[in-house]
């Protein structure tokens, strides 16, 4: 007699695999959105702090010794780009974008102090086509939730326009 499994018993194999893998996938899937929140989270954390240490250590957003204003790549180690451009060619007074899961979500700008404002950082929310906030995808997930809304949601004294964090200021970020 030969020692081997019945085409019953391969089958049943087959469709507890196929069962445990339909609930396995859809919860991988989750936790991938989840790490690409945290790590959002994580480099807007360390892009502020080193922002707030680059200005205060410097006293304004320009090069040292010199009149141009200062690359992103020279105040931060956060990977940011604009379309093509990589940090190290980004003024840091224009705007850069935090890359989320392979799509620009959110626009960051250093501001310079004027006699209205104090300086600060200007995020910017990704927009579809037609102006609308983007709600859908990664990026509308990063931008929904919780953890950034301190970020996306601050504003400077006598200014009601979200998105405007004064440097110097902290979020509490959880």
């Amino acid at each position: 007699m030969k020692k081997g499994f019945t085409m019953i018993e391969l089958i049943f194999v087959i469709v507890i695999l196929g069962i445990l893998a339909s609930v396995a996938i859809p919860r991988l899937a989750g936790t991938r959105e989840d790490a690409e929140i945290s790590t959002a989270v994580a480099n807007l954390r360390t892009l502020v702090s080193d922002a707030n240490v680059y200005y205060v250590t410097k006293g304004d957003l320009k090069t040292k010794g010199s009149t141009n204003d200062a690359k992103w790549s020279e105040i931060t180690s956060v990977p940011l780009v604009n379309g093509n451009n990589a940090a190290d060619a980004i003024a840091a007074t224009a705007e850069a974008k935090l890359k989320v899961g392979g799509e620009e979500c959110i626009g960051v700008t250093l501001v310079e102090k004027t006699a209205t404002e104090p300086a600060h950082i200007k995020f910017t929310k990704k927009t579809e086509t037609g102006g609308a906030v983007a709600t859908t995808g990664i990026c509308g997930k990063v931008q929904g939730s919780d953890q950034l809304k301190p970020y996306l949601e601050a504003k400077i004294p006598g200014d009601d326009t979200a998105g405007k964090m004064p440097i110097g200021s902290t979020a509490k970020i959880y």
